[in-house]
């Protein structure tokens, strides 16, 4: 296991534990990604090498791009609120490319090379009890089907929901709205705290490849 990129990661999600109490109820909170500073109000983690985070404001109503070239580094926005009571997220994303995973299961080290993904945007419940801190991460994956569930092969309070898979939409924008708290009860089988931070991130560090993904339109922290 590369252990920096273990301890990295514990560390983003332990930061977002200890601070997410400052911050109050502010929703629903949209994120257009249509002007220049966009990025203004979201923080960095790098864990290995900086992806290239970048706002086009202008094309296709404003969205975020994201390269990765065998780097691995996410942003993420500090907010509070209760998923049992504003249990809805929804956005936009595009692949423009996929990182190049060796299909071989028999490779050694094949797991840990498959946490690599284009596109991935996490919901984090932290904690002051660090152990009990966790994350969803929502995926698109080429390979593996729709409503697979993983546990990260980092740490077991990361689990990874499939909610599209392979390359029929490439280069074409899909939409998702997720509820955060059904998914929560479904991959953790208990009920959740409060969202602490949401987090966008597109990764190709354990491939050492390159990958391109696209984001737009996030809200989070609604009901119908």
């Amino acid at each position: 296991m590369p252990r920096r990129k273990f301890i990295s990661l514990l560390i983003f999600v332990a930061f977002c534990s200890v601070t997410f109490y400052a911050y109050a109820y502010n929703l629903p909170k949209f994120f257009p990604f249509n002007k220049k500073n966009a990025l203004g109000e979201w923080q960095e983690k790098i864990f290995k090498n900086k992806v290239l985070y970048s706002i086009e404001p202008t094309h296709e109503g404003g969205y975020l791009s994201a390269k990765s070239n065998k780097a691995c580094s996410g942003i993420f926005y500090k907010i509070k609120f209760h998923p049992k009571e504003f249990p809805l997220i929804s956005w936009k994303w595009k692949i423009v490319s996929f990182p190049k995973k060796n299909k071989d299961k028999n490779v050694k080290g094949g797991w840990l090379e498959k946490d690599d993904y284009a596109a991935r945007v996490y919901v984090i419940f932290p904690s002051f009890i660090f152990t009990n801190t966790k994350a969803i991460e929502y995926i698109w994956d080429e390979n593996l089907p729709e409503g697979t569930i993983l546990t990260s092969p980092y740490w077991r309070n990361i689990k990874l929901i499939v909610i599209e898979s392979g390359r029929k939409n490439i280069d074409q924008w899909a939409t998702e709205e997720r509820n955060i708290h059904k998914d929560y009860v479904l991959a953790f089988r208990n009920q959740p705290g409060n969202v602490g931070a949401i987090a966008l991130m597109t990764d190709t560090d354990n491939t050492l490849s390159s990958a391109e993904a696209l984001y737009k339109e996030i809200k989070v922290g609604y009901r119908k």
